[in-house]
């Protein structure tokens, strides 16, 4: 009896087990490094055609193979796997809630102490190694969020 009540109890763990909710990217989250949203870096360029269907639109990146890819609210860079994902609506934020639109100084405290800072005409880059934020100079606003395994700012 104990045996078929121990099987019984292995069996349903097992199948609870199987029924648990796969994860979801589609959270329009931020991951430093990592990825905005469903998009991921590293991600094949087949996998996120299939995934976000045709894009608004494309244009090729001057000395490169890559080319970049509008969507809705973000734009991919990639040539054969997806480089870099850059954020520029509100929706898409990180975990401490830092987003397109934000003040810069909410920014700031949020990420902490960049890697460097770059002024360049109308906007200013926070640098952080693996994400960085466009500051627009007029209104002191957040004008986009972006991602990659490591940023190359600093090092222009």
């Amino acid at each position: 009896m104990k045996a078929v009540f121990l099987t019984a109890a292995i069996s349903a763990l097992a199948v609870s087990a199987c029924a648990t909710a796969p994860l979801t990217l589609d959270d329009d989250l931020i991951v430093p490094g990592e990825r905005i949203g469903e998009v991921e870096i590293g991600m094949p360029l087949a996998s996120l055609m299939a995934l976000k269907g045709t894009p608004l639109r494309t244009v090729p990146i001057a000395g490169t193979e890559a080319t970049s890819y509008t969507f809705d609210g973000f734009t991919v860079g990639a040539h054969d796997e997806v480089y870099w994902i850059i954020a520029e609506d509100p929706r898409f934020h990180t975990s401490n809630g830092v987003a397109p639109g934000g003040e810069q100084i909410f920014a700031r405290a949020s990420l902490g102490k960049p890697k460097c800072v770059v002024t360049r005409d109308h906007l200013t880059i926070y640098d952080y190694g693996n994400i960085y934020f466009n500051v627009d100079n007029g209104s002191g606003r957040v004008s986009q969020l972006g991602v990659q395994k490591k940023t190359q700012i600093c090092e222009s």
